[in-house]
C-alpha cells in the first residue's frame, strides 16, 4: 500500500511539470481539421456568424503511423469531395462571371477556378516531376471551396 502512495505521488509530480496542451501552444493559432477520407484532410474556417465561409482540402502528408513525401491528389477525389461537401442544390447553378471557369498559370504551378453561382472551388496544382518543356504534367495538390456571401473572420 505504501509502495502504491508513492507510485501515485511520483506521478502526480511529473504530471504537474509537464505543460499542458493549452500552455505549451497558446502562442499558436489553433486550425482545425477533419481527415475526410484516409490521408485527406479538410480545414474550415468560418465568418462572423459562424457559418463555413472557406473549406481548405490536402493530402495529410504526416500521421503517426507513416510519412508521406506525396503530395497530389486526384481530381476525382477533389470533385467527390466537393459533390459531398456542397451538393448542386447548395452551391448552385455554374457560374457566368467573367475570370471563372478558367486556369491560371504561374511557373511551375497552376490554379483551376470553377464559379458557381454560392461558392468557388480552386484547385491548386504543381508540375510533376519528369516533366519536360514539351511535355509538362501537372498534378493537383490542394484544393479550396470559399462561399461567396459569407466573408471570412
Amino acid at each position: 500500500m505504501q509502495q502504491m502512495k508513492i507510485v501515485v505521488i511520483a506521478v502526480s509530480l511529473l504530471l504537474v511539470g509537464m505543460p499542458t496542451t493549452d500552455s505549451a501552444f497558446s502562442k499558436y493559432k489553433r486550425v482545425e481539421s477533419y481527415e475526410i477520407r484516409p490521408g485527406i484532410l479538410i480545414m474550415p474556417r468560418y465568418s462572423t456568424t459562424r457559418q463555413v465561409c472557406e473549406i481548405g482540402l490536402q493530402k495529410r502528408l504526416y500521421s503517426p503511423e507513416r510519412v508521406s513525401l506525396d503530395p497530389f491528389l486526384t481530381r476525382k477525389v477533389i470533385m467527390s469531395i466537393f459533390d459531398e461537401l456542397v451538393p448542386l442544390n447548395v452551391r448552385g447553378p455554374r457560374s457566368k462571371r467573367f475570370g471563372e471557369d478558367l486556369i491560371l498559370e504561374a511557373g511551375h504551378t497552376n490554379t483551376t477556378t470553377i464559379g458557381y453561382e454560392n461558392v468557388v472551388l480552386e484547385v491548386f496544382s504543381a508540375r510533376l516531376p519528369g516533366s519536360t518543356r514539351r511535355t509538362v504534367v501537372m498534378g493537383d495538390v490542394a484544393a479550396r471551396i470559399r462561399w461567396r456571401h459569407r466573408p471570412c473572420e
